[in-house]
């Protein structure tokens, strides 16, 4: 009897010793998981996650080198050049150095201003976050400035949408705007309420006018809804291998709408290649009675690009140009004047 009382007492203590080592073992995998969670580049995190970081936080000196480590945002001091450019390199070839003996260029500052500017290089990106200066046909950088940094897209997420409101919808079907595209924030546009827009004019106007309503109109058109349309624009980039990109809208408004430089370039390839008519509707210089926003829009050497806009992305640009025989990509991130900042990058070339 006390032989059998001991068994049980042993068998008793080795259940509680079991019970204890499974749940240090769950306690263990759960911290490892959390952590491997939070080391996922942002771009490959799932949506509930991404939806619980607020602009604020993403974009704050203490919360973007906490929250995302491996997504450090460079800040820039014009006070040592040493710090601000240790991430620049510059490797224009033969032919497209700029001229030694006089720095001074002009600059297209509006329609109606020039100002006649003297920089070099490190003045100007000094003024801005991200640069990227490319050969587009060949993918040689003339400029490199943080191009693999993540930023806040804007407007220059209605690329995006085009594409999918090409592929998804065509460009012949009509559309009449929900009342949410109607009601949506901005006013560019001018969408009436209970008419009927193709598909290729709402793309227009969203590329002109960079018009929320036309961007939500034909998100809110596909057949399985805004949210879908949405996915499908994360799913595109994914596609095109723009790893470090991410979609919450169709418009641009959200600034997790993120992406680099260099996944903007992958963006504008597949446009190029595939639906140019994107590009040859951002070059005209007005659509009805609708003005193209964009500086560049009717100028012989513009191939095409598009703005964006956010208090926390500042300026965005992507241009696309004609350069000595040559197609050049310049994309201006967290500009403080993004036409004033292309045209002396492009004008740097020559």
């Amino acid at each position: 009897m006390n032989i059998e009382l001991v068994n049980l007492n042993n068998i008793g203590m080795r259940n509680n010793f079991q019970s204890f080592l499974l749940i240090f073992i769950i306690l263990v995998s759960l911290i490892i998981t959390k952590k491997t969670r939070l080391e996922i580049p942002f771009a490959k995190q799932s949506a509930s996650f991404a939806e619980a970081v607020t602009a604020s936080s993403l974009l704050s000196e203490e919360t973007n080198t906490t929250e995302f480590p491996s997504q450090k945002f460079s800040k820039i001091n014009s006070n040592g050049a040493a710090e601000v450019f240790e991430n620049l390199v510059v490797n224009i070839p033969q032919g497209f150095l700029p001229k030694t003996s006089d720095s001074s260029f002009w600059i297209k500052a509006s329609n109606t201003q020039i100002l006649k500017k003297n920089q070099s290089l490190p003045d100007i990106i000094s003024q801005t976050k991200i640069v990227l200066v490319s050969d587009f046909d060949n993918e040689n950088n003339f400029v490199d400035y943080n191009s693999n940094q993540r930023w806040p897209l804007a407007s220059i997420t209605k690329l995006m949408t085009a594409i999918l409101a090409i592929e998804e919808i065509g460009k012949e079907k009509e559309i009449m705007p929900s009342e949410n595209a109607i009601t949506i924030e901005g006013n560019a546009g001018k969408l009436e309420r209970g008419k009927l827009y193709k598909v290729e004019d709402l793309i227009k106007i969203m590329i002109i006018t960079s018009s929320n309503h036309a961007a939500a109109a034909l998100a809110d058109f596909y057949i399985f809804g805004e949210a879908n349309f949405v996915r499908l624009m994360n799913k595109k980039a994914a596609d095109l291998s723009m790893t470090q990109t991410v979609f919450f809208d169709s418009t641009g408004l959200s600034p997790l709408n993120q992406s680099t430089a260099n996944d903007i370039r992958k963006l504008m390839k597949h446009i190029i290649n595939n639906h140019p008519e994107i590009l040859i509707y951002s070059q005209e210089k007005s659509f009805g009675e609708l003005k193209n926003i964009n500086l560049f829009a009717g100028q012989n050497n513009f191939l095409g690009g598009k703005t964006g806009y956010l208090d926390e992305a500042k300026q965005n640009l992507v241009s696309l140009f004609s350069l000595d025989n040559r197609r050049v990509l310049i994309v201006v991130l967290g500009a403080e004047n993004r036409f004033e900042q292309t045209q002396a990058l492009l004008d740097y070339l020559r």
